[in-house]
């Protein structure tokens, strides 16, 4: 088959040009170039994808009729207005990250609600994107695959809700993937990430654990460690109620955070839905299912990617598999665990739906690993991707929330957002 060289940096300033005036175009036409056999750079355009695809998510977001939590975030946003910087926090009196940002954010964009959601949407965004792409790119997977986590990140209407919805939790979440992948497989702590995280959402605080708690790298050689650990977890309520007797008078903050934790609670939602247990046993399933044929796959990229000529050091290639299979291993386990403290508390109902959420963030690694097996993986990615796009267009047209019309997002400038958020709210 005969492929066409093309020129990366031209089509890097053609799609951008094309996002400028329409972002559906833009969007349709860099994906056109990462599914096709034309010889191009196709990492750099991932990262060009990246940014078109958070910025476009924001759009999106930015037309959403504020409603429920997303109209308590408007409150607490305009809420600046009338009060100084340490006034304002002890008002909101939460993790205080996300408030100062909106102090900030406030006065730079002139109290633009819209352009604040395009802004926050674009930053959690691109943290989730660049944590799937360092990860696909650690596996040495195909760009089909990752093209398709990217749509599965981006598309998935459940999860894409959250992004406006649920906005801390969406935000801690973003840096939680940041931080693990970067973490577990390139062994780079990035704790600027969990700072962030923690104090945008103090329920990631858990992830953070896992991931930092290193005798779960080596599970068998430090299973009482790890049994301690995970009876613990299963044992939190007790273990509340214990503290609550011993420490329960010592503030009044030390009190509610206790009382909480060791009494059952309700939620909006109702009972733990029979479906969240599929979609566990699911993505746990495939995970560790998937580590052999990962590593198996790994070595076959990596010798066809060494250069001619240049001889293939087995050894090598043996010990970066076994590193790369450990450490999916402890990145799938960190998941379980989690799943299994979930399950295991299902008295806090409000605790158990909310932590579950946390779960969606990892389906975009785990499903496309389930994919990588097949051989057609790249027209399975293409249509999967197609698919769950269409999937998306009929959430916004006909879900539960009320955002622009598809004929209004599918024709928008990108200054036309831009001007309806220096206009609205």
């Amino acid at each position: 088959m005969l492929k066409v060289r093309l020129d990366t940096k031209e089509i890097q300033l053609f799609s951008i040009i094309l996002f400028i005036i329409n972002p559906v175009l833009g969007l349709l036409t860099i994906s056109n170039f990462l599914f096709s056999n034309w010889t191009v750079n196709k990492h750099k355009l991932i990262n060009l994808f990246i940014v078109f695809l958070s910025l476009f998510l924001g759009f999106i977001n930015s037309t959403k009729i504020p409603e429920n939590d997303l109209n308590m975030y408007l409150g607490h946003f305009l809420l600046v207005e009338e009060y100084g910087f340490y006034e304002y926090l002890s008002v909101i009196q939460k993790e205080p990250l996300l408030y100062i940002f909106n102090f900030i954010f406030f006065h730079l964009l002139q109290g633009s609600f819209s352009l604040y959601i395009i802004t926050i949407t674009f930053i959690s965004y691109l943290l989730f994107f660049q944590a799937i792409r360092l990860f696909f790119l650690k596996i040495k997977a195909p760009i089909s695959l990752l093209v398709f986590g990217l749509s599965l990140a981006a598309f998935f209407p459940q999860l894409f809700s959250l992004s406006a919805h649920l906005i801390r939790q969406f935000i801690a979440s973003s840096f939680f993937l940041y931080f693990a992948v970067n973490k577990i497989f390139y062994g780079k702590s990035k704790w600027w990430a969990v700072f962030c995280g923690v104090f945008t959402h103090g329920s990631s605080f858990l992830l953070f654990f896992l991931v930092s708690f290193t005798p779960l790298k080596k599970f068998k050689k430090n299973i009482i460690l790890n049994i301690l650990l995970i009876t613990a977890l299963a044992s939190y309520q007790f273990i509340a109620k214990i503290l609550l007797q011993l420490f329960g008078e010592l503030n009044e903050s030390v009190n509610y955070i206790l009382k909480r934790a060791s009494s059952d609670t309700t939620f909006d939602l109702g009972v733990f839905p029979t479906t969240n247990y599929f979609f566990i046993t699911a993505i746990v399933v495939i995970s560790f299912s998937s580590i052999k044929h990962i590593g198996k796959k790994f070595v076959k990229r990596s010798a066809q990617h060494t250069r001619e000529g240049i001889e293939i050091d087995t050894n090598s290639l043996e010990k970066q598999r076994l590193l790369l299979e450990n450490n999916l291993f402890f990145f799938f386990l960190v998941m379980t665990i989690f799943s299994f403290f979930i399950i295991a508390n299902l008295n806090q109902s409000e605790l158990s739906i909310r932590l579950f959420f946390y779960l969606f963030f990892f389906s975009p690694l785990v499903i496309p690993v389930f994919i990588y097996r097949f051989r057609a993986k790249a027209l399975l990615s293409f249509l999967l991707s197609v698919i769950i796009i269409i999937y998306f267009m009929n959430r916004l047209a006909f879900g539960i929330w009320t955002y622009a019309s598809l004929i209004d997002i599918a024709t928008n400038t990108s200054f036309s957002y831009f001007f309806q958020s220096s206009t609205s709210f």
